[in-house]
């Protein structure tokens, strides 16, 4: 039973414990593991063969990296001999190497070499080689999961409203990379973004274009979608007919 009543006029906040109690702080986390988490962009291969994945660190049970050799993969990014981490930065290797004993392992994972330990019989084996983790590319989008669960589920409706896009044709632009250190329980700051209440008080020039009385949330399982009509006359999305939202004036998913 949810501890939320689904009739928002009875409703109440959730617990303080919640965003406090590091028990509870650990459990909501473990969801991320089994989710899906965009990695990177297939443009970054341009100038690299292997891609560390920094940001997912805290959000997973473990380091991970992409690799191109013969394909793109997703490797475990830690060494499998005394669990060092083995590629700090994005490079052209051919190879990842560990620093801590020089035990080298292909972009595919397999560990090739271990210096002194030539001769060792049966040795490396398949419990030697960087474990791979399952990811998917969308449009140019790659994402990675540890536990792989259903990307085509998770997309779907993402496909739904925006697959109509050029998506795959889309440049990052350096230029507009914020990043922020929030100090603050990460629950706390999704409740903030995803609740809309504020806006006409904080964000003034957004709810100037928006048309904030039509301004709506819809929940799936593993995202959530927010829709931003547009104020007569402001700029929107020329939706095609596939689209469920055909006809509306949409400024912003």
């Amino acid at each position: 039973m949810s501890i939320i009543n689904s009739d928002i006029s009875k409703a109440e906040t959730l617990p303080s414990r919640y965003y406090t109690d590091s028990e509870m702080f650990e459990k909501l986390r473990t969801k991320f593991t089994s989710n899906w988490h965009f990695a990177a962009h297939i443009s970054e291969f341009e100038e690299n063969n292997v891609i560390p994945l920094p940001h997912l660190v805290g959000l997973m049970r473990e380091p991970l990296v992409l690799t191109k050799g013969d394909e793109i993969r997703c490797l475990s990014n830690v060494c499998t001999h005394r669990g060092m981490l083995i590629a700090n930065e994005k490079c052209e290797g051919s190879t990842l190497r560990c620093t801590y004993h020089g035990r080298t392992f292909g972009l595919d994972g397999c560990m090739k070499n271990m210096p002194e330990f030539e001769g060792v019989e049966n040795f490396p084996s398949d419990t030697d080689n960087l474990k791979e983790h399952p990811f998917v590319e969308w449009n140019g989008l790659l994402f990675s999961t540890l536990d792989g669960t259903n990307f085509d589920e998770l997309l779907k409706p993402i496909a739904e409203r925006i697959g109509w896009m050029p998506i795959s044709e889309f440049k990052h632009d350096p230029t507009r990379h914020r990043e922020w250190e929030v100090e603050a329980n990460w629950a706390l700051y999704v409740d903030n973004y995803l609740e809309g209440f504020h806006i006409p008080y904080v964000h003034e020039d957004l709810h100037g274009v928006l048309d904030y009385d039509n301004y709506s949330t819809e929940l799936f399982d593993g995202g959530v979608l927010q829709i931003g009509m547009a104020s007569k006359g402001e700029t929107c999305f020329d939706l095609p007919e596939s689209s469920p939202d055909y006809g509306q004036e949409i400024a912003a998913y």
